[in-house]
């Protein structure tokens, strides 16, 4: 394991919309990459209130597509949260990623990001370990949550390591297993297809290690043109198809509350807050909450689509990229899921399997050379678009311009032909 610090910002108050003072401090710095497939160099950002005492939460938030950890910072309203909540922020950036996707996304639909043991999920749990270490963290209170492909791979990490988290919020995301065409490219009204809720459900019953229910929220504009109702519908159902008794696997049997939405900052546009629970009773734990609303497409901001696409952020929040700050504020309402939903077996994690030897005829030291010059020894490929981009020959993963006669790349052999930019499982470090 790597880690790098990149810088120290201390800030004892910094400004944000509506004229609120945030005093806490802002730190960065480096994870990875690590030994394992599909592991990136991720840079993070923790925010840490001032005042904190004991074991604090901890709440990861992931941007969507096309944003960053900054946008996450400036427009959810999340550090004003933090403030008044008493949780640690923390606000990782995709930093860099493979395949055929939009900038900045989460890989939620490529097989090597969303199991245990490598990729994004893996990553990301990496990342909250190193918070732990860095600052007091209560195991029992890890939750996560994030927008659009930062909402979907929200549910691949809370599946993919649900002994690690303990409860998850997904804005505008899909279910665990969703290909790339459960989003909609088509404009408004829109147009996806999904898979069913027992298939869904049957995908995240093989993934994850343990039997224990991560309890999860799901908020949806009922008018969202990318990400459509029917995704919130589905990771409803197959939630409790995944985790209810056979008394209370469907939402009919699991409703234990549908109340109108609280907070709100502006119009709450007519939206319903509902609670699905393990034996359909409102004091029980919640297997699933909802909160649907039918919010406006348009959005102030220039840069966005205008497809009903986005994070409410309330009063500390800002109308930013795929960001609101009126309707139901997300950063309460949320965080008020997290605060009722700690971990109710203590939040131990499993130690980590010993890593195995270095498969036969793998390299631990690596070969470095420029994307052409891998191309040429044929360690990597022409791909991408117009075959633009040098890709290793072991996982396609992207090493730069295919043309690039100047930078240096070290690849390292996985097995008689195979390379990629990841040091081999055993090679260690």
């Amino acid at each position: 394991m790597r880690y790098a610090i990149r810088r120290w910002v201390a800030a004892a108050a910094l400004a944000v919309a509506g004229g609120t003072a945030l005093a806490g401090t802002l730190s960065s710095f480096d994870v990875g990459p690590q030994g394992y497939a599909g592991s990136q160099l991720r840079r993070v950002q923790v925010y840490v209130p001032d005042g904190l005492s004991g074991p604090a939460p901890m709440v990861m938030a992931l941007h969507g597509c096309q944003q960053t950890e900054q946008d996450v910072l400036n427009d959810w309203g999340l550090r004003a949260a933090a403030d008044r909540h008493g949780f640690v922020l923390v606000t990782p950036f995709i930093t860099r990623y493979d395949g055929l996707r939009n900038a900045n996304c989460w890989g939620f639909w490529f097989e090597q990001h969303r199991h245990q043991g490598a990729g994004e999920v893996e990553d990301l749990r990496r990342i909250g370990q190193e918070v732990e270490r860095r600052w007091s963290i209560d195991p029992r209170r890890r939750f996560i949550t994030g927008l659009s492909s930062g909402g979907a791979m929200t549910v691949a990490a809370s599946v993919a390591h649900n002994e690690y988290w303990a409860a998850a919020a997904s804005a505008a995301g899909l279910g665990y297993g969703e290909d790339a065409a459960s989003v909609s490219f088509s404009g408004c009204p829109g147009s996806a297809t999904f898979h069913s809720a027992d298939r869904l459900a049957a995908d995240m019953r093989a993934e994850r290690d343990s039997a224990y229910p991560i309890p999860l929220m799901v908020l949806q504009n009922q008018r969202d043109c990318t990400v459509l109702l029917q995704a919130a519908h589905l990771l409803r159902d197959a939630q409790l198809k995944l985790n209810g008794d056979a008394a209370h696997d469907t939402p009919a049997e699991a409703l234990a509350e549908d109340k109108a939405c609280t907070p709100v900052f502006g119009s709450d546009y007519g939206c319903r807050h509902a609670r699905y629970t393990v034996d359909g009773r409102p004091e029980s734990r919640s297997l699933v909450e909802t909160v649907i609303y039918g919010g406006p497409t348009a959005t102030p901001n220039t840069a966005d689509t205008d497809h009903g696409h986005y994070w409410i952020g309330g009063e500390q929040g800002l109308d930013g990229k795929w960001a609101l700050r009126q309707g139901p504020v997300y950063p309460d309402i949320v965080w008020s899921f997290f605060a009722r939903h700690p971990r109710t077996d203590g939040g131990t994690t499993p130690p980590p399997p010993s890593p195995p030897p270095p498969p036969t005829g793998a390299d631990c030291t690596g070969t470095a050379a420029t994307p052409m010059a891998h191309i040429g020894a044929a360690r990597a490929v022409a791909g991408g678009y117009f075959n633009l981009r040098a890709l290793a020959t072991a996982n396609r993963q992207d090493i730069g311009f295919a043309w690039d006669s100047w930078s240096s790349v070290r690849l390292y052999q996985v097995s008689a032909g195979q390379w990629q930019p990841q040091r081999p499982a055993g090679c260690g470090g």
